[in-house]
């Protein structure tokens, strides 16, 4: 059998740290002692009760723990229903940006993209550089925009426009 020796402090910070750990078990073993007092007195008063003193004890025992398990479940309820709110707004966010469809020649070699925005759509070509815009303009026409930015051409007619008149 080895004895070992006190472990005795090097610095100033070791004293310190070795005190506050002394400390907080001094104070949990305190704290333990001090709540099984409380049980065995508690017991103690139960036991001296009459059993029907006991029996509206155990009522109320039973209603207290039917009311706290009412409250975690609605916690439960609500936290799940926060959770499920987060994911269907991320996932909306995600799907509300833009949707990119690849474009194709006819020997099937990719060209480019197209990057829908809802009433805005961009091109870009296999190097992924920007290559034009598309708007849409609610009235029937589409206006097209070119690499640099100017304009280069609508489509749709002016009797497009007439029978779409006010429509939104």
């Amino acid at each position: 059998m080895t004895f070992l020796a006190p472990r005795f402090p090097q610095s100033r910070r070791e004293a310190i740290l070795l005190d506050t750990r002394n400390h907080a078990r001094a104070t949990a073993e305190a704290t333990k002692a001090i709540a099984a007092e409380e049980r065995a007195r508690t017991q103690m008063l139960y036991d001296a009760l009459t059993p029907e003193e006991k029996a509206r004890v155990n009522a109320a025992r039973a209603q207290r723990w039917e009311e706290h398990r009412r409250r975690c479940n609605r916690k439960m309820i609500l936290t799940f229903i926060a959770v499920v709110a987060c994911v269907i707004t991320v996932a909306t966010c995600a799907h509300a940006q833009s949707r990119e469809t690849p474009i194709y020649d006819k020997d099937g070699r990719y060209v480019g993209s197209v990057h829908d925005y809802g009433r805005t759509q961009t091109y870009t070509d296999r190097d992924g550089r920007f290559n034009g815009s598309s708007i849409n303009n609610g009235n029937g026409t589409t206006s097209f925009f070119n690499r640099d930015g100017n304009f280069s051409g609508s489509a749709g007619s002016s009797i497009d426009r007439a029978f779409n008149f006010n429509r939104r």
